[in-house]
C-alpha cells in the first residue's frame, strides 16, 4: 500500500488540471503559466532564454554545431535525442501520431496538426502581400514565388545591404561571403526563416 501511495500525484498545479508526483515538477509546470524562462544562453551576442536546462543545451548546440546523438543503423547524427528519436522512425517505420476523424498517422506531431487541418477547414498561414490563404506556410512560398501576383518580392532581405533574394543557399552564401563580421550566418540564416514564418502566421 506505501509503495501505491508513493506514485500518487499530490501536487496540483492551481491554475489548471494537471497533477504532478514531485513538487519540483509542478514548479516547472508553472513557469508555462507565468512565462518565466530563468536559462538564458550564454553564447555571446544571443539572447534567448528558455524554461528547461536540456532546451537550453539543445539550442546551444546551434551555435556549437555540435552533433553528438548517433545513429546505430546508419550515419546519422542529430543535434538533439528529439531529432535522433524522429529520425530513427524512418527505419523503423513507427507513425505514432494518429488522426482521430481518419487513418492518417504521422511520424511527427506536426504533420499531424497540419494533416488536422484538412478536417477543420483551418487556414492560419496568409501571403503578408494578399488575401490568400493556407493550411501549410510551404504553400504559402509557392504561391509568392510561382505565381505572377508577387513579381519582385524578395523573402530574404540581408540585414546589412540592400541584397534580397527568394532562394537560401543564396541568402546564406551572401552572408557568409560579404559580411563576414556576423558572427554565425547560418544563426542568421535561420533567424530570417523565422521572421519570414511569422509574416504568414
Amino acid at each position: 500500500r506505501k509503495a501505491e501511495n508513493k506514485w500518487l500525484k499530490k501536487f496540483t498545479c492551481p491554475l489548471c488540471d494537471r497533477s504532478f508526483t514531485e513538487k519540483w515538477a509542478m514548479n516547472n509546470h508553472m513557469k508555462l503559466h507565468t512565462g518565466e524562462k530563468p536559462y538564458k544562453c550564454s553564447w555571446p551576442t544571443c539572447h534567448y532564454s528558455f524554461l528547461t536546462v536540456s532546451a537550453m543545451k539543445d539550442h546551444y548546440r546551434t551555435h556549437t554545431g555540435e552533433k553528438s546523438f548517433l545513429c546505430d543503423l546508419c550515419g546519422f547524427a542529430g543535434g538533439t535525442r528529439h531529432a535522433l528519436t524522429k529520425h530513427r522512425r524512418q527505419h523503423t517505420g513507427e507513425k505514432p501520431f494518429k488522426c482521430d476523424e481518419c487513418n492518417f498517422a504521422s511520424t511527427t506531431q506536426s504533420h499531424l496538426t497540419r494533416h488536422k487541418r484538412v478536417h477543420t477547414g483551418e487556414k492560419p498561414y496568409r501571403c503578408p502581400w494578399c488575401d490568400y490563404r493556407s493550411n501549410c506556410a510551404e504553400n504559402i512560398r509557392k504561391h509568392i514565388l510561382h505565381t505572377d501576383k508577387h513579381e519582385g518580392v524578395k523573402m530574404y532581405n540581408c540585414p546589412k545591404c540592400e541584397y534580397g533574394t527568394n532562394i537560401p543557399v543564396e541568402f546564406r552564401n551572401h552572408l557568409k561571403e560579404l559580411h563576414p563580421d556576423i558572427e554565425n550566418p547560418d544563426l542568421a540564416y535561420l533567424h530570417a526563416e523565422r521572421q519570414i514564418s511569422s509574416q504568414f502566421g
